[in-house]
């Protein structure tokens, strides 16, 4: 027991993740738990990302918090680098995560879903509740929904599905 409790404060201690962003230009800086179901394979975790005006930053990490993968987007150039400091690099995030984890992380997208809004970059179709919240969202392939929300309104839950491949956001605190 004691080997154990003395691993799990070792690992705890191997997190990159810096404190929470006071840059001008974030946008928003949430964490939370992400689950991602494809094919045959999954993923569970935290997740840490810091949205910014022309940049984003994703950690995903594993439930004892080390850094499983770190993702750098900016404009024309995705990179991640594996829990080994190895990097890889990419136009964007959808085709680099894929191509690296096996699974499609929908960044443009995302930093408006999150929100609880749709992007103003493609066509979409939503349902709303009585509060003109939506409810889902249909958008660049994408299934959306909202299970649940923050008192304020502004997701807690969000739940993305497309093809083979379902991914599933847990916000901790409301940014």
């Amino acid at each position: 027991m004691r080997l154990f409790l003395l691993l799990l404060l070792l690992f705890a201690g191997c997190s990159t993740v810096p404190p929470k962003s006071t840059s001008p230009d974030t946008l928003f800086d949430i964490s939370g738990r992400i689950a991602v179901k494809y094919g045959d394979e999954g993923f569970y975790g935290n997740l840490r990302w810091i949205h910014r005006k022309h940049s984003d930053e994703v950690w995903l990490l594993s439930p004892l918090g080390q850094t499983v993968a770190h993702i750098r987007s900016d404009p024309g150039m995705a990179r991640l680098t594996d829990r080994n400091l190895k990097e890889y690099t990419a136009s964007d995030v959808e085709t680099l995560t894929e191509k690296i984890l096996g699974w499609r992380l929908p960044l443009d997208g995302l930093d408006w879903w999150v929100r609880g809004i749709a992007s103003s970059r493609s066509p979409s179709v939503a349902s709303y509740d009585e509060a003109n919240r939506i409810v889902s969202l249909r958008q660049d392939g994408w299934e959306i929904r909202y299970p649940r929300r923050f008192e304020n309104g502004s997701p807690k839950v969000v739940v993305l599905e497309r093809q083979s491949i379902r991914i599933k956001f847990v916000i901790d605190a409301d940014s």
